[in-house]
Parts: structure tokens; C-alpha cells; sequence
């Protein structure tokens, strides 16, 4: 348990009507949860919390608390950021003392705070606020802890960037969130950060709070602010329209990509988990790459990849040295040697065999078992309609050939410990000799309730048609199946084409990426596509997924072997 402030706790349930109105601390009144911000020793010890994060480049919006008892989980959103130069820093929190009514509240008043004043761009004030009915002017926002508490963080790591501070009203709604995004426009810039001030789920027991978490990470995951609007607040979050106006702003004007970097609770703080705040610490990127390098220690971290065929037409690849480099590079720049699990269509032997068909999947030992090492593949499904073209023979001779190697080979309507997620494994595809390793109809997937699997649960499943990066009908039915069985994350393969984004099961906490597409196989046509999924687990068990898109790497290869011929 972390060492925390019981005392904080308690006033924060005292005040637990704070959205009824009931704990109010007017302009320049008190607040409780102000006096942290000026607690110069909590904050140094905050800030020096976050060192061991490495500031990325690109970054254009964090999302952070401003509940104190959570400092360093502030200080390492506002640490990813720092490697940014920007023009001004927009600040989006919640009006929790019912200071505006129906709209949103800022000031041309600057700040002050333990390393010195934060100043307003107030020329950026005046053009928002300006002929703005929705905009109401403050004379200051000193009484609000969700402004407040940020900015001693604000002064550290941009000490001469200007701010705009805005609180939205617990009233406001999705018309004006639009409206007022399409405001922020002549504010935000391309040099402009983006910083939403939340506390997520409020009030609940800790397992309840847990649920509501992972419904919130799976709508920052789907990065579709149209999914914001059906969240409840506070059980959610204390400001849906911050939320909405983030995701809004980072889709339309940066084209950026959200990771989720920290999923805590004030229980873990404190040791009270009958009433508790919840936390979320995520990082907005224009490169979905870079966030792999913000994995705190206090989380795990697996990648799902796509189809691998280790022979037929890559054989030439992956017998060239520099070539096949090239490729396994490309891959571990993502994970970064982090474990990976990937879709095995096809069968590794030992030796050749003479007669076989010309497009056999077949994979000779001694070069595929080293590549999955390289990549770092901890676990392969074998439920395809490849895994027994070769018969049960050649089915077991792979399960035997991959165990010698320290992979787990996964095997259909069986379940496995990876380490960080459990993982089942189905087919739905037919191939030659998989009658007995087949499902055929969505209700088939039910088998998953009868595992003795404990969370979180990842469905790896071989679906759908070939070259479709949406999910049809039946693998809708299909995935609603699966979360009925308490699957947190759904994964696909087999239609050679990547998905493109992380939806939602509706009415459910799960998450489902369609297809990941080709990881290393032979096809080189633009509509064969790949990406990884990297899923993020946090020591509640939520868990928080998101795409990051791969070049056709039989292309890539095949580029490299021309490249270097020439040379």
C-alpha cells in the first residue's frame, strides 16, 4: 500500500455530496484541497517521484488528477510532456463548486504557486471569451483545486508557458462540448498542450470503482468522443465535457493517439476502500510509437501480433542476415523485448518433407524457432486452419517443438497463464483435418464461462473473412458471448488486413481489436496490413489496450535484401 494522508481522505468524504452542492468554497473561499498545491515539500517529492520517466517528443495532451493524494501521478503525465516546446497550455477541469452555471468559467488572472507565478495568456482569453455565450469571466479560479492543484506542476516543467484555464459546469451538455471545442480552435495550435484536469470514478467501493475504470479506459481506448456522453458522473469521472473536449481536440486537429501510462486508486493510497476517487494518468502522441518507451514500473505490458508464416515466400528474407535483422528490429522497436504472442498458421518441423503442395505452411525448426525467440514470442495460438495441415502429427510435433523452445502453444477452447493476461484461444475457420478443433456458431464461445481462468482473460480468436478489417455480425455475437464469460480484451487474426482502432462490446467492459493482420508473412499486396496490440495491465486489473500500426513486413524485407544487392 502507498503511504498517503488519511486526513485527506476523510475530508474528501465529508465532502462526498460535492455534486449536490453541498461542500461549496465560493471565489477566493476555501477549499481543503487547495493547501496541498502550496505544500512546496509534497510537491519536490512528487516531482522527484516521476524521474524515472523518459519525456517523449510529440506529445499534445495529458490527461491528469488533481486529487493531491495522487501528486505523483500528476508529476509523471506532466513528465512525459516535457521534451515539448509549446505556445500556451489549455487547461480543461471541472467546476466543482457550481462557480458558472450552464457553461464555462475562466480567467485573465494568473496564478501563484510554490516555484513562482504561472501567467495567463490573456490575449488567448479575450479571443475565447470574446461574443462567447458560453464562456463566463472570472476574476480569478483560486478557490478551484482542479485548476489549482496543477499548476505548481505547470511552473516546473514549463516555467514560461502561458495558461488558459477553463472550468466547465457539471450541467453543461454534448452541444456544448461540440460548441466549445469548435471555440478552442483559435486557441489551440499546433505548439498548444492540452492538459484535462479529472478524477475519475467517485464515491464507489473499490470493486466498484475498478468496473466503472475499465469502462472509462475502454472509451479513451476507442478514442471516439461520441462514446463519452453515455458515461455517468461522477462514477466515471467528474467531467464528462473535459473528456469529450480532449478526445475531440486531440482527433481533429493533432491526429494523436492516447496511452494510458497509470490506473491507480486513493484505497491504495489510504487503505479506505469503501468510498474512493479513482485515477488515470494518460499521455496524447501524433506518433502511437513513441508511448512505448512510458511503461512505469507499476504496470505489465504484453503485445498481441497478427499472422506469422515463418517459411514458404520469406524463407529468402529470413535466411539473409541483414534482411531478417532489419525485420526482427522493426518488431522489438515496439515492444522492446517485452513479451509478445502471436497467430502460427502453420507447422514447424524438424525436417523437410518431400511431395508437399506448393504453397505448404510449413516452418523448418531451425529457422523459425530462433526468429520467434528474436521477436520475443512467449506464446503461439495453433487454433487456425493451418496448425494441422500436416495432420495430428504435424500439429504435435509443433506443440513439442515449441515447448522445447519455452513457447506456450496455444491450443483451441484451452486457456493459458502468459504472465501478465490469461489467454484462450478459438477457430472458427475450417482447414484441413481441424474438425476437431473448430467452433461454428457464435454460441459456441460460451465454452469460455467453463474455464478455470482468473483475470484478466484475452480471447485470441481466428475469424472473420479475409481481407475485412471490421468485424461482421457473427463475430459481434461472437465477442457479446465472450464478455458474458468475463473476457476483458478480445483479440483477432486471420483476414490478413489490420484493424485501424479498439472498439467497444456495447453494455460491456471489453474491449475487442478485429484483425491484427499480417505480422511476418508472405504476402505483399497494400490491403495485407499489420499492427500490434499492446495491452497494459495495472495492479487493480484494469486494463487499458490501443494499436500501433507495422509496415508489410515482407515488403520490408524484401527492400532491405534490394538495398543491400545494390549496394
Amino acid at each position: 500500500m502507498k503511504t498517503g494522508s488519511n486526513i485527506l481522505l476523510a475530508v474528501l468524504m465529508v465532502c462526498a455530496m460535492l455534486f449536490a452542492g453541498a461542500c461549496t468554497a465560493g471565489e477566493g473561499g476555501e477549499n481543503p484541497f487547495v493547501a496541498g498545491a502550496f505544500d512546496k515539500a509534497k510537491i519536490d517529492a512528487a516531482i522527484a517521484s516521476a524521474d524515472t520517466i523518459k519525456p517523449v517528443e510529440g506529445v499534445t495532451g495529458i490527461i491528469v488528477p488533481h486529487h493531491l493524494l495522487a501528486a505523483d501521478l500528476i508529476a509523471r503525465g506532466f513528465r512525459a510532456a516535457s521534451a515539448g516546446s509549446y505556445d500556451r497550455i489549455v487547461m480543461l477541469a471541472p467546476d466543482h463548486f457550481r462557480a458558472v452555471s450552464g457553461g464555462f468559467g475562466t480567467t485573465r488572472a494568473g496564478f501563484e504557486t510554490v516555484y513562482g507565478a504561472v501567467e495567463t495568456d490573456t490575449a488567448a482569453v479575450e479571443e475565447l471569451a470574446g461574443g462567447n455565450a458560453l464562456m463566463e469571466m472570472r476574476g480569478n479560479l483560486s478557490h478551484e483545486h482542479g485548476v489549482v492543484a496543477l499548476m505548481p506542476f505547470v511552473k516546473h516543467f514549463f516555467p514560461d508557458t502561458p495558461v488558459v484555464a477553463l472550468i466547465a459546469a457539471i450541467d453543461t451538455t454534448p452541444d456544448q462540448w461540440r460548441a466549445m471545442a469548435a471555440s478552442l480552435r483559435s486557441v489551440v495550435t499546433e505548439k498548444t498542450l492540452v492538459v484535462q484536469s479529472t478524477d475519475f470514478s467517485h464515491y464507489l467501493p473499490l470493486d466498484q470503482a475498478v468496473l466503472r475504470d475499465q469502462e472509462s479506459l475502454g472509451v479513451i481506448a476507442a478514442n471516439d468522443p461520441e462514446q463519452v456522453p453515455p458515461l455517468i458522473q461522477p462514477d466515471h469521472l467528474d467531467t464528462k465535457a473535459g473528456l469529450y473536449i480532449q478526445m475531440r481536440l486531440q482527433r481533429e486537429i493533432f491526429s494523436s493517439h492516447p496511452v494510458v501510462i497509470a490506473n491507480s486508486n486513493s484505497a491504495e493510497y489510504s487503505g479506505i476502500a469503501e468510498n474512493t476517487t479513482s485515477y488515470v494518468t494518460a499521455v496524447y502522441l501524433r506518433d502511437a510509437e513513441a508511448g512505448t518507451s512510458l511503461v512505469p514500473d507499476d504496470q505489465r505490458v504484453v503485445y498481441f501480433g497478427g499472422d506469422v508464416l515463418l517459411g514458404r515466400y520469406l524463407t529468402p528474407v529470413l535466411l539473409e542476415e541483414g534482411a531478417r535483422e532489419a525485420v526482427t528490429q522493426k518488431i522489438l522497436a515496439v515492444t522492446h523485448g517485452r513479451p509478445l504472442i502471436i497467430n502460427l498458421e502453420g507447422v514447424i518441423l524438424d525436417e523437410p518433407v518431400a511431395g508437399l503442395w506448393d504453397d505448404a505452411h510449413l516452418m523448418l525448426r531451425e529457422l523459425a524457432v530462433p526468429v520467434l525467440k528474436d521477436i520475443g514470442v512467449v506464446a503461439a495460438s495453433l487454433a487456425n486452419n493451418h496448425s494441422r495441415d500436416l495432420g495430428i502429427v504435424g500439429f504435435d510435433e509443433t506443440r513439442r517443438i515449441l515447448r522445447g523452445a519455452g513457447i506456450i502453444p496455444l491450443e483451441h477452447g484451452k486457456d493459458a497463464d502468459t504472465g501478465a493476461v490469461r489467454v484462450t484461444a478459438a477457430n472458427y475457420i475450417a482447414g484441413r483435418d481441424s474438425e476437431p478443433a473448430l467452433y461454428r456458431n457464435p454460441q459456441d464461445s460460451g465454452a469460455v464461462c467453463n474455464l478455470d481462468a482468473a483475470p484478466p482473460l484475452v480471447a485470441f480468436m481466428h475469424w472473420g473473412r479475409e481481407y475485412t478489417s471490421e468485424a461482421g455480425s457473427k463475430e459481434r455475437e461472437t465477442a457479446r458471448v465472450l464478455a458474458g464469460c468475463g473476457v476483458q480484451v478480445i483479440v483477432g487474426a486471420h483476414s490478413h488486413q489490420a484493424s485501424v482502432r479498439v472498439d467497444n462490446v456495447p453494455g460491456q467492459a471489453v474491449s475487442m481489436v478485429y484483425s491484427l493482420g499480417n505480422l511476418l508473412f508472405d504476402q505483399s499486396m497494400d490491403k495485407s496490413t499489420s499492427a500490434l496490440l499492446e495491452v497494459r495491465v495495472f495492479g487493480s486489473g484494469t486494463v487499458f489496450t490501443r494499436l500501433i500500426g507495422l509496415p508489410n513486413l515482407f515488403r520490408f524485407g524484401n527492400a532491405h535484401m534490394r538495398a543491400e544487392t545494390v549496394e
